[in-house]
């Protein structure tokens, strides 16, 4: 039984009547990504999946905890789900709201100069999750057996190789970073959100 915060099993349970929404040439991407975390979990009983972005800031955060709670809604244990950029900056803070508004419970862990760390929890009497911008083999994250998945076109294209990574997947997603300062930014990391967590949905559903 999920023990998922209402806020996000109710975002969930939205998102898990969309698969529709995704396309037939993007869905053999992500049959791919669930073959993938199959094979691994036959072959080890869990899985690790850092996401690649250059900033590690928005995009692979986002993914990370998704990840997480896709997983933990369908029930499917022995996750490890990470991120890591090709550059270190910060945790955006409009991907910080994006996901408080959706139902997360963040806390700014400290300050480190320009690039805070935050705890994340999504389920209760959990151990939150520490946020924050690193690069992609940081030794937070695994070095081995793990698949990579590339969400901005930006890595993918600067990473054709991932050292350790058992399978690279490129699974680009659009930057919501082009309406920062806008009126829609909000509106606009909300819908990167849900495009990011309909698919990975989808993953798990197939794992």
């Amino acid at each position: 039984m999920s023990v998922l915060f209402d806020p996000i099993q109710t975002f969930l349970r939205k998102i898990e009547n969309e698969s529709s929404l995704i396309s037939e040439e993007r869905k053999e991407t992500l049959l791919e990504f669930a073959r993938e975390i199959r094979e691994l979990k036959l072959n080890q009983n869990y899985f690790e999946i850092v996401f690649v972005c250059t900033h590690n800031s928005r995009r692979s955060q986002i993914a990370q905890m998704f990840a997480f709670v896709c997983a933990e809604y369908l029930g499917l244990s022995g996750i490890g789900s990470y991120s890591g950029g090709t550059e270190v900056t910060s945790f955006h803070p409009n991907s910080v709201q994006a996901l408080v508004k959706i139902g997360f419970k963040i806390e700014k862990e400290e300050e480190t100069g320009d690039n805070p760390r935050y705890r994340i929890s999504y389920k209760e009497n959990s151990l939150p999750v520490s946020a924050y911008s690193k690069l992609y083999s940081d030794s937070s994250n695994p070095k081995r057996k793990f698949i990579a998945v590339m969400v901005c076109s930006s890595a993918d294209e600067s990473c054709p190789f991932v050292p350790g990574a058992w399978k690279r997947i490129s699974l680009p997603y659009l930057d919501p970073k082009e309406f920062d300062g806008t009126a829609q930014a909000f509106e606009k990391y909300i819908e990167t959100c849900e495009t990011i967590a309909r698919e990975l949905l989808f993953v798990m559903e197939h794992v």
